[in-house]
């Protein structure tokens, strides 16, 4: 048969073994993983091992030759297992899961897989032997993350989103048009929410993959960190580190490897990363950072577990006992906690809070509370006094309230106890005096306390004055003092008084209807209210009001979600420094008031020329009608064949309509 020709069945039907076979083989091994870090055995221990490895890794996927596709490589000299083995998959997609579910697996405390594919393998050891250092990136310039530090109206800025909108504005007077005022927009910027870091230098923006975090002149990418699903975020006091935590949406859902991670911020690296050992679908007990970001820390059963944030390290390797710890909180100004113990053996112990100083674990002071309900810890801004409440349950239907008043920079840590008669509704510290507001009383309408904790420059706690039935259930200090608002949230409608403590007397009164949130400005100087659409479907939108209650700024916007002020970071003045400048306030004030007056007349001016311009447009635009008019004149009338837009052809008839609005009657 000629070597060119090709032979056929009769039939037209091919032999199947004369098809040519074009399918290439699959050396990839893609579906080959290796398992490291197992325990070095002697032969006799090497099926169990294995059998093991096999019960683990069929939970996953099915293993070829019905499970006899591990193999565990001996080592000839040693006669034992080499610490590690290779397991076949049927598929691919059971190779990648277990990679990803089984890497960290903890077989005992001295062994822990390392898990990865085998190609993984085959990139490591065509490694060359010889270190090359890869070329550095290019330096990219972010430019000044506190510009707006250097404002010459010392203006603050703040964002808002609402619907998938996202806009920075600078807070201006009421003649400023939004346009000046607007500092940045983005459409769809987030997934969920903005947050600011503690000092204003970045916000942060939520995805799904993670998180992203903007900063500079024009609120350039300044960081990117990957943590699938980030619900919740918090940065250290000093802008050092980010923490990231995530959580399953319902208890079904699969289950984030790592909890809670820790960034550095700077550097993007990953500092250290916690499993949630609690619920899945619930997030992990939340670290909670001393005031210079030193130490971080959160509870454990029967213990506080305190983490350096230098080496991310248990700090001296073990936690501080508390059997039976509930609660802790950071003193605001020196690295020292306060924890609350409630009573065990059926009262037999009584309850308890402790204060702690750190590292050294010194216990400065401790109080034995009886009878104890509930309480809570309220630390001053400054850390120099902390508050206690405590409601003892004296029967089934009567419970007392009082306060445990710790002096912290005094000798001894003393502690003094102020009962009030009431339910206690708030309580807040003047965060720059000596100062606390009491909202007590039974709702809606309630007494709100002022008091000292000096009285003519001696210790001791001093009523101020009470104001009774009044409808408020929350208490907003200015962060510079002086100056509260009490506000009457949620069922009570959103009214707002507005307080001046020193004098002790009220500047003015307002509402905001269905108002859902209060913030102050870092300044002091300005307030807002806002409706969020989170919680309050209709209404929505904010109002800026100054200090004394008068409103600056009104803005409604459907589907509005959030307003977050902009943080400035801590003063770099020494407190003489800033005594220098209150005694010379005089001065900068008259000169802020004639920057004032002047932008004020430049408003004025620039609302004058403006409809100035607007008539002026009006009038050309009319003249030029009017001379297309006639121009055409000759035209219409030899079209119409008359006189038709002749004035004189025209007859003026004026007519009166008489409506009766309204009726009175009076009797003489």
């Amino acid at each position: 048969m000629p070597a060119d020709s090709q032979w056929k069945r009769p039939d037209g039907d091919d032999d199947e073994d004369d098809i040519p076979f074009n399918k290439e083989l699959d050396y990839s091994m893609d579906n080959v993983i290796v398992v490291d870090n197992l325990p070095i055995v002697p032969p006799e221990k090497v099926e169990k091992l294995i059998n093991v490895l096999v019960k683990l890794y069929s939970k996953i996927g099915n293993i070829v030759q019905d499970g006899q596709g591990v193999f565990m490589p001996m080592d000839p000299n040693t006669n034992e297992s080499k610490g590690f083995a290779y397991v076949e998959f049927e598929d691919v997609q059971c190779a990648a899961q277990a990679v990803e579910q089984t890497d960290g697996h903890k077989l005992d405390k001295a062994h822990v897989f390392r898990v990865w594919r085998f190609n993984e393998v085959d990139r490591i050891l065509q490694v060359p032997d010889s270190y090359q250092a890869p070329p550095p990136p290019q330096y990219r310039e972010r430019g000044n993350l506190r510009q707006w530090l250097l404002d010459d109206k010392a203006r603050d800025q703040y964002v808002i989103r609402y619907a998938d909108e996202s806009e920075i504005f600078w807070n201006d007077g009421p003649e400023t048009k939004e346009e000046e005022r607007r500092v940045f927009e983005r459409k769809k910027w987030t997934d969920t929410g903005h947050q600011w870091s503690p000092h204003g230098t970045y916000l942060a923006t939520f995805h799904r993959p993670g998180l992203r975090l903007w900063g500079g002149d024009t609120f350039e990418a300044a960081g990117r960190f990957m943590h699938n699903n980030v619900k919740n975020i918090d940065f250290s006091p000093c802008e050092r580190y980010l923490v990231t935590s995530t959580w399953a949406d319902r208890p079904n859902d699969k289950e984030e490897a790592e909890g809670v991670i820790i960034w550095d911020v700077r550097t993007g690296e990953k500092k250290r990363a916690f499993k949630n050992e609690g619920p899945k679908d619930k997030p992990m007990e939340p670290f909670k950072w001393s005031f210079d970001g030193q130490y971080f820390a959160k509870i454990a059963t029967d213990s506080i577990q305190v983490y350096s944030a230098e080496d991310m390290k248990l700090l001296d390797k073990k936690s501080f006992k508390l059997p039976g710890v509930r609660e802790f909180r950071w003193s605001p100004a020196q690295n020292v906690f306060a924890a609350f113990i409630p009573a065990q053996d059926a009262g037999q112990s009584p309850a308890r809070v402790v204060i702690v100083e750190v590292p050294s674990r010194t216990e400065l002071r401790q109080k034995n509370l009886f009878s104890v309900a509930d309480t809570q810890m309220y630390w001053h801004p400054d850390g120099t006094y902390l508050a206690v409440k405590v409601d003892r349950q004296k029967s089934k239907k009567t419970t007392t309230y009082s306060f445990e008043l710790f002096r912290l920079k005094e000798r001894d840590i003393p502690i003094e106890v102020l009962e009030i008669p009431t339910q206690v509704v708030n309580f807040a510290w003047e965060p720059k005096g000596h100062r606390f507001a009491l909202v007590h009383g039974d709702p809606p309408r309630v007494d709100i306390s002022f008091y000292t904790m000096l009285k003519e420059g001696k210790a001791q706690v001093t009523l101020l004055k009470t104001l009774e039935k009044k409808p408020v259930n929350e208490v907003f200090w200015s962060p510079a003092g002086h100056h509260v608002v009490l506000a009457g949230m949620k069922s009570l409608n959103g009214i707002l008084n507005f307080f001046n403590a020193d004098d002790m007397e009220a500047m003015c009164e307002d509402e905001h209807f269905m108002c859902t949130d209060i913030c102050w400005d870092p300044t002091g100087r300005y307030i807002c209210s806002y409706v969020s659409a989170f919680r309050q479907p209709m209404e929505n939108g904010y109002v800026i009001w100054n200090f004394a209650g008068k409103a600056q700024l009104r803005v409604n916007k459907d589907k509005f979600f959030q307003f977050i002020w902009r943080p400035r970071p801590p003063s770099l003045l020494s407190g003489k420094q800033e005594r220098e400048i209150r005694k010379a306030l005089p001065e900068y004030s008259a000169k802020y008031q004639e920057e004032d007056r002047k932008a004020k007349e430049l408003a004025a001016s620039a609302a004058t020329r403006e409809k100035e311009a607007k008539r002026a447009a009006f009038e050309e635009g009319e003249a030029r009608r009017k001379a297309l008019y006639l121009e055409w004149q000759q035209d219409r009338r030899q079209l119409r064949g008359c006189l038709t837009d002749d004035e004189d052809n025209y007859e003026l008839v004026e007519e009166t309509f008489e409506e009766v609005l309204e009726m009175k009657e009076e009797r003489i």
